[in-house]
């Protein structure tokens, strides 16, 4: 079975199985405000290791993403599914901005919040950057792509995307791990179309 390590933390997958529906189904600290429809890139996630384990790179994540982004590793988690049985390496845009501000918050010894605002502001700004770059015809192919009703309303379950949200949530207030819930009710993005069966 397939592992990804999301946040430092270990999780079980199955092949084909997108990275957000992995962090989502742990309650992984990670956004999808589109529900996995590549609108919001929010789901962003940089690969430390295993980048050969997943999907090739869509055309969603080159609408979004500039190949310096993605020459750095980094994948949407809606987009990079699992293809290989061997260990994913990542951490989410939503987790390491948040370590960034609270390392501002709480500064690590030696240094000065000065210091860490740095590191945090540059990141916020550069992927605020690439995005506007990419605009409007990031926009006009996502529309074009997914359709007007996909557009303005991207969630399809809206259950499934309410229950994640709050099992998140309570997992970044309280610290708790949290019931995984099966990974039945996820997409299978295998691109050959073939569902392959765990060892």
């Amino acid at each position: 079975m397939p592992q990804v390590e999301m946040n430092d933390e270990l999780m079980d997958a199955k092949l084909g199985e997108p990275l957000l529906s992995v962090a989502r189904r742990h309650a992984a600290h990670i956004g999808f405000y589109c529900d996995g429809s590549g609108l919001c890139t929010m789901c962003e996630c940089r690969i430390i290791d295993g980048a050969d384990q997943l999907s090739p790179v869509t055309d969603v994540e080159r609408n979004w993403l500039p190949q310096a982004r993605l020459d750095d590793g980094y994948r949407l988690g809606c987009q990079a599914a699992l293809r290989g049985r061997g260990t994913v390496r990542a951490l989410t845009r939503a987790e390491e901005l948040r370590r960034q501000l609270l390392a501002v918050i709480n500064p690590p010894e030696g240094s000065t919040a000065a210091d860490t605002m740095r590191p945090f502001m540059a990141n916020v700004i550069m992927v605020n950057w690439q995005h506007i770059g990419t605009w409007p015809f990031n926009w006009l192919r996502i529309l074009q792509r997914n359709g007007l009703t996909r557009f303005v309303w991207p969630v399809s379950n809206m259950d499934l995307f309410m229950r994640d949200t709050l099992r998140i949530t309570e997992r970044m207030l309280n610290g708790r791990t949290t019931v995984t819930v099966e990974a039945e009710t996820r997409p299978n993005l295998l691109t050959d179309g073939k569902q392959e069966q765990d060892a």
